[in-house]
């Protein structure tokens, strides 16, 4: 490593999924949707929110953005290949609007070039402050896992996205953790993990022991 280059932090963050068994089971069973991203904070400070609860026209599945949105959580949009530029910043921008600041940044999955140079100047000049932090999305097969997603960023910087297998142990969250660490990358990384907010420990854990975390 390089005495420009950062060593390497993977940060366990959850992924928003209203309306999932996995999401929804770890609220209490009388929590008001809009108490969703309070309650979250408690445990976790990053969440990544798919497009389909950042994107759609109408009121989102946590209700008034203002009201939900503690003022310590940070939020990442993952935007999809398929959204229409334009659409997509019409709701940044209203997401912006009631929260009257700006969010960590916009996530392109895994779309073609032209598509994301299209995303990118939609963001540029469409009045928005948020900017671009990471992508397009690349596929990879990684053990113990249903999906994973690497969104490359600026200088070997990036964030990931990983659907984990429901049953792994400490030794699959290990060999999980070591394929991350051979990956590479740089600096503080997200490791989005789209599974229940009580299992990101799991990950930390394995990932402070092998002295990444």
């Amino acid at each position: 490593m390089s005495k420009d280059q950062q060593a390497l932090e993977l940060q366990a963050a959850g992924v928003a999924g209203p309306g999932d068994p996995w999401w929804e089971t770890f609220f209490p069973d009388d929590l008001p949707a809009d108490w969703q991203l309070e309650y979250y904070t408690h445990y976790h400070s990053r969440l990544l929110l798919p497009a389909t609860a950042w994107a759609a026209s109408v009121e989102g599945p946590f209700g008034p953005w203002a009201e939900a949105v503690p003022a310590k959580l940070q939020l990442t949009l993952d935007w999809p290949g398929g959204l229409p530029p334009e659409a997509g910043v019409a709701a940044l921008a209203r997401i912006e609007n009631e929260l009257g600041g700006t969010l960590q940044g916009v996530a392109l999955g895994v779309m073609g070039a032209e598509d994301a140079a299209a995303v990118e100047a939609a963001l540029k000049g469409g009045h928005v402050k948020t900017a671009l932090r990471a992508g397009p999305a690349e596929v990879h097969q990684l053990p113990g896992t249903r999906e994973a997603l690497w969104y490359p960023g600026q200088d070997g910087t990036g964030l990931w996205q990983i659907e984990p297998e429901t049953d792994l142990d400490p030794m699959g969250w290990r060999a999980l953790v070591e394929t991350l660490i051979a990956a590479g990358g740089q600096g503080p990384t997200p490791v989005f993990l789209r599974a229940r907010p009580d299992r990101l420990s799991e990950f930390r854990t394995i990932a402070q022991l092998l002295g990444v975390g």
